[in-house]
């Protein structure tokens, strides 16, 4: 499943990244890669969403919400 269909308050583990090299590491500086638990603090209609990974909180795009996949 892909992130953009995770509800508010959900905690999920990242499965896979499908996305440039460039965009994989930037999230892996954020703590998002491959066997990180994150947490939906908020999300959009539109496919946005607020997460929380560790101690930080910070929004992703929707097209890089349905690029990120989860379980």
């Amino acid at each position: 499943m892909v992130l953009s269909k995770v509800e508010r308050g959900k905690r999920v583990t990242i499965v896979s990244l499908k996305m440039n090299r460039a965009m994989e590491e930037r999230l892996a500086a954020l703590g998002l890669f491959p066997g990180a638990e994150v947490e939906v603090v908020r999300t959009s209609r539109g496919g946005e969403m607020i997460l929380a990974c560790l101690d930080s909180r910070f929004a992703l795009g929707r097209d890089l919400t349905r690029s990120i996949e989860v379980a």
